[in-house]
């Protein structure tokens, strides 16, 4: 299922594409992912993940489908379990948005806020190590934000911008990608918005 409306400022289409709708690695697996209903969500089914090491959730839609020549956001719907998550902040994902087969951006970002006591060991511990990889650019990886139309139960994470060009009509492919290989759980995944940016 998928949800059409028009954006109330600027009157362009927006979408947002349910989890069933979303190609999720292994979600068929009761195993790794377990489908269920919510009642805060906007749809019959969420996915939450049980546990797994490879995390890979894609969205495709078409550029047909939204309104021309209009600078648009995608963004991961989600929320974490609040009894059983782990490894979510363990590496930041990698995001990506394609047009046809061009990657027009990609970028990083975390799944869940890293708590502020292990930010501050890990500076602590491995200062020089994360400074030489890198990773003293946090600031530079998206997090989780609270969405402004919704009771403040569901978060979203920017995967990423992307502009419709006039009267063209090609394949959108929105993805979120974790390959760090230890295992995470407690994402509940309920959809991708895709919503013009102002």
């Amino acid at each position: 299922m998928q949800i059409f409306k028009l954006d109330k400022s600027s009157g362009k289409i927006s979408y947002i594409l349910s989890a069933r709708e979303l190609s999720i690695a292994w979600s068929s697996d009761t195993n790794y992912w377990s489908w269920r209903p919510t009642p805060e969500s906007r749809f019959s089914m969420v996915a939450e993940l049980r546990t797994v090491n490879w995390l890979q959730i894609e969205g495709r839609m078409r550029t047909g489908d939204l309104s021309a020549s209009t600078k648009y956001g995608a963004y991961l719907i989600m929320k974490v379990s609040s009894n059983r998550a782990y490894g979510l902040d363990s590496a930041p994902a990698e995001v990506s948005v394609a047009i046809g087969d061009k990657v027009v951006q990609r970028g990083k970002a975390y799944l869940c806020h890293k708590e502020e006591k292990k930010r501050i060991m890990e500076r602590l511990m491995y200062g020089n190590r994360c400074h030489m990889l890198g990773n003293e650019h946090d600031k530079d990886i998206s997090v989780p934000l609270k969405r402004e139309d919704d009771d403040g139960s569901w978060m979203e994470i920017e995967i990423g911008e992307f502009f419709t060009g006039e009267d063209t009509d090609q394949e959108i492919k929105i993805s979120v990608m974790e390959v760090g290989y230890h295992l995470k759980a407690g994402l509940i995944v309920e959809g991708i918005h895709v919503r013009p940016k102002h």
